[in-house]
């Protein structure tokens, strides 16, 4: 596959200015049926292969034909190397190291041109707003989390300065996979894509930054360039003011959409409401054009680009190795994988709200939401509950024993194994479908209404997250009427047994 520089030159070439196939073939040198194959390309989703461990008989001498390349740096261009004249030159000099057709020559050093010679992408900020350009900025907010605590999170604004509308998604963090993902959730409510969006140089979007307009871009966002076809503007450095209009749309939305401030229980969630507050804020009139941004946000759309019909995946993968524990670090937090894996390499698969840990042939091993912060730890306990519950014996010993709640600590270091491992079991079927904070609920519920086996733990389980009304005692009101009391008197049976006796 071409690197995506080579594949957004000869898109650009075609779609933007008009050049024929035949001689964007002529410019780059690539055969009919490669240009062909790119330009038709509409999937743009990183493919998955699992790694191979492969050597090439070339490898002893690429160190040479690296050191040649490099060397042809400072050469007039039509003074370098050709595939077939290193070839040549390895035949005449290495005949005993070469040990390898022309065609994997050919091969190698068309590889080794692309990265040597890869063409900067160049981005021009617009000197003024048509209808269908968009701009980007993160921007601070503060939230209640489900436990009442307050919390910071990252807001993802794009404005559309024509119009003055615009619409924004909240995130745990500002990384490539929150930023991606904010794009597509916008893309694809509006079902159109901005043809040109102007950022600031985020680290997520900027790898680095040359001269003038001049930027290295990431793989991960090329390829969404790639994908949705839009064009990336940049500002100059420190220099925020260049895209004014989202710079006051993150206050305009702070003040008006996140005052008071609001309880967020769900991400995704508040993510669709968002899109609805900010249609409902467009049908005010603009500031200047004294028409509503509703109307003039039309025009914006008529302009913007169709929406690829192809899905695509925001993630980042990475391979880490578990730990005796098996747990796995990312982004300075720990997540748990499963016993099994400890010590084993296993990848990191995230996007801006969960993290799986997968096994080598890409199978999940175990989710978990992405924890945004240092030195935090997402620990699933159901792998490692079975295990010990299969070896209660030797449970004490265990580093996850320690890690359990205070109040089942105790309660297992009480018991016999039998009552071990009928606890651990019953921890492992409240665990299936809720948390830790459950169970120890549960368990400090059951020994409070003075039972503590197994089976009471599942009961007071059962009862604290059953839909079941709970009945309260019957009170009765002061104003009962009290009935008359009769005193038992048998007086009265022994005198007729006496008349009957007296009959006979």
């Amino acid at each position: 596959m071409l690197s995506m520089d080579d594949i957004k030159y000869i898109k650009r070439l075609y779609e933007s200015e008009g050049i024929s196939i035949r001689e964007i073939m002529r410019r780059t040198g690539y055969h009919y049926e490669t240009v062909k194959k790119y330009l038709d390309m509409e999937d743009f989703n990183e493919p998955l292969h699992p790694p191979k461990d492969s050597t090439s008989l070339l490898d002893p001498l690429k160190p040479v034909i690296d050191q040649w390349l490099l060397d042809d740096l400072k050469a007039p261009r039509k003074q370098r190397h050709t595939a077939k004249r290193v070839f040549e030159r390895l035949l005449a000099e290495y005949p005993q190291m070469l040990e390898v057709k022309l065609r994997t020559v050919q091969y190698y050093v068309s590889q080794k041109k692309k990265k040597l010679f890869q063409t900067q992408q160049k981005a021009y900020l617009p000197l003024y707003h048509p209808p269908g350009e968009a701009q980007i900025d993160f921007g601070h907010f503060s939230y209640i989390n489900n436990s009442g605590e307050m919390t910071d999170a990252l807001k993802l604004t794009m404005s559309f300065p024509f119009s003055n509308h615009s619409y924004c998604q909240i995130f745990g963090g500002e990384n490539q996979q929150c930023l991606l993902q904010g794009l597509k959730n916008i893309f694809e409510y509006m079902g159109k894509v901005p043809y040109r969006i102007v950022f600031d140089n985020l680290s997520s979007a900027v790898a680095h930054m040359g001269k003038g307009h001049n930027r290295v871009l990431t793989e991960g966002f090329k390829r969404f360039m790639a994908h949705y076809k839009f064009e990336a503007a940049f500002c100059n450095g420190a220099a925020g003011w260049e895209k004014g209009n989202v710079e006051n749309k993150v206050g305009y939305e702070r003040r008006n959409m996140f005052v008071p401030v609001p309880t967020i229980l769900d991400f995704s969630q508040f993510n669709q409401e968002l899109f609805e507050v900010c249609n409902k804020d467009a049908k005010r009139n603009h500031y200047v054009k004294n028409v509503t941004i509703e109307a003039l946000f039309q025009e914006d759309q008529a302009q913007m680009l169709p929406l690829n019909e192809v899905p695509y995946e925001v993630f980042l993968m990475e391979p880490r190795k578990a730990d005796n524990y098996a747990k796995v670090t990312f982004d300075n937090n720990l997540y748990s994988s499963s016993p099994k894996y400890a010590q084993e390499n296993v990848y990191v698969k995230a996007s801006s709200d969960k993290v799986w840990i997968l096994n080598q042939s890409y199978e999940i091993i175990m989710e978990h939401k992405r924890l945004y912060g240092n030195g935090l730890q997402s620990m699933k306990w159901l792998p490692y509950i079975d295990l010990m519950s299969k070896r209660p014996g030797a449970m004490k010993y265990t580093t996850f024993y320690q890690e359990l709640p205070d109040n089942w600590q105790k309660y297992l270091g009480k018991q016999n194994t039998e009552g071990k491992r009928k606890g651990l079991t019953s921890l492992y079927t409240m665990l299936q479908k809720h948390d830790m904070r459950t169970a120890e609920s549960a368990l400090a519920f059951a020994i409070s209404n003075g039972v503590n086996d197994a089976d009471s733990i599942l009961a007071a389980y059962r009862s604290l997250t059953s839909q079941v009304q709970q009945l309260q005692p019957m009170q009765l009101k002061a104003n009962v009427l009290s009935m008359p009391s009769f005193a038992t008197n048998n007086a009265r049976y022994d005198d007729l047994f006496r008349l009957e006796v007296c009959s006979l």
